[in-house]
């Protein structure tokens, strides 16, 4: 089996998109390197990027993938796959699918193509979505919501029947990394952090977690809000500095996602705020991977109630949030030792599954189904 995987990353840095492609990539690796000698033998695993990948950048290294730089990506594949043909050519983004498709269509046959949103109001989105779904092997959403909704809209649309649907529209989720350091782990007598981890956007809600760190220091005066990110939405930039400027408000910058995942742990209270305004709430934004982050290190999550977490967490969960109060409020509660490590549990095991190595594993079924089934 010859695969090549494309995402267009401009840089390595260490961030939402980079990091997902990477954390799957590695999930795979360490798939390959569980196969005897002579299994491996039987798959070519690539990776073509517009930069230069070292490895061990941002601490992933690779036994069995191999990477390539190239200026103009779809056509090292073109001619990569002409010189030695893929049998699959994995790509994410809808733009970079669409671009192969018209440079080469008959590679359609072998794409699998990582769906990340799309906005069934919008007309131009739809229309380029439903080009590279008619014309690729098969189509991953991140959330089972958005890939059922979009399962429901081909349904009604005629064009394929239930059973085709379910073959070709699959969900390949977000996932995290393990701690490699099992021994972390947060003492009840450390102090009891809020954070938040990520970019900032408007819609993420940094004004409210600052308004709630302001309530819970009136009786936990050591309490702090640590805020961890890679870049801040430009037109967002003066605001949210002056944000990070509040007292009880820690600014961290940009971590690794090794030292990331120790500041949660030691933190304690994960923090991950989505005010959705648009009109197509999109299930696939409607949570954010930072709280896979937290469930997979069993650190309890404030977050509001949207689609994609009451998949996540389940309808239930007692610690959603929608204002600053709200926060205050199960913020005192998670001050309860016995109540805060039922959370941590009732959250690590939900999260269990995005653990990379356990979430790569329907990513594999597919990949040996498709296989089987020939060209």
């Amino acid at each position: 089996m010859r695969i090549c995987f494309y995402c267009n990353l401009i840089e390595f840095k260490p961030k939402g998109n980079v990091l997902q492609f990477f954390i799957l990539l590695r999930a795979l690796d360490r798939k390959l390197s569980q196969l005897s000698e002579s299994e491996r033998q039987l798959y070519t695993f690539e990776c073509v990027l517009p930069f230069r990948f070292r490895v061990g950048m941002g601490g992933f290294t690779f036994q069995h993938i191999r990477f390539f730089q190239a200026n103009d990506p779809h056509e090292e594949i073109i001619a990569r796959d002409r010189k030695k043909p893929y049998d699959f050519i994995f790509i994410r983004g809808r733009n970079e699918a669409v671009k192969l498709l018209r440079m080469k269509r008959s590679l359609g046959s072998k794409l699998l193509f990582l769906a990340i949103q799309y906005n069934l109001n919008d007309p131009y989105i739809m229309r380029r979505l439903d080009y590279v779904f008619r014309h690729s092997r098969v189509v991953f959403f991140q959330t089972e919501p958005n890939a059922e909704r979009y399962r429901l809209y081909q349904l009604q649309k005629g064009s394929y029947s239930h059973e085709e649907l379910l073959r070709k529209i699959q969900v390949l989720p977000q996932f995290v990394e393990p701690m490699p350091d099992l021994n972390l782990r947060r003492s009840p007598s450390d102090p009891l952090d809020l954070i938040q981890a990520g970019v900032i956007r408007p819609r993420y809600g940094l004004p409210v977690a600052t308004k709630a760190i302001r309530l819970i220091r009136k009786d936990f005066p050591d309490a702090k809000l640590r805020v961890l990110y890679p870049s801040i939405v430009g037109k967002y930039r003066k605001q949210a500095e002056k944000l990070l400027r509040r007292p009880g408000v820690a600014d961290h910058g940009q971590k690794s996602m090794w030292k990331t995942k120790e500041m949660i742990v030691k933190s304690g209270i994960g923090v991950a705020l989505l005010y959705d305004k648009t009109e197509d709430r999109n299930p696939s934004h409607s949570y954010l991977s930072r709280i896979l982050e937290y469930m997979g290190l069993g650190v309890p999550v404030l977050t509001t109630r949207t689609v994609g977490n009451l998949a996540l967490l389940g309808s239930e969960y007692p610690l959603f949030v929608e204002d600053a109060y709200d926060i205050a409020f199960h913020y005192e509660r998670l001050t309860n030792p016995s109540y805060y490590e039922a959370m941590s549990q009732y959250v690590k095991e939900r999260g269990s599954r995005f653990l990379a190595d356990e979430g790569v594993k329907s990513f594999w079924t597919v990949l040996q189904n498709e296989h089987r089934r020939g060209m």
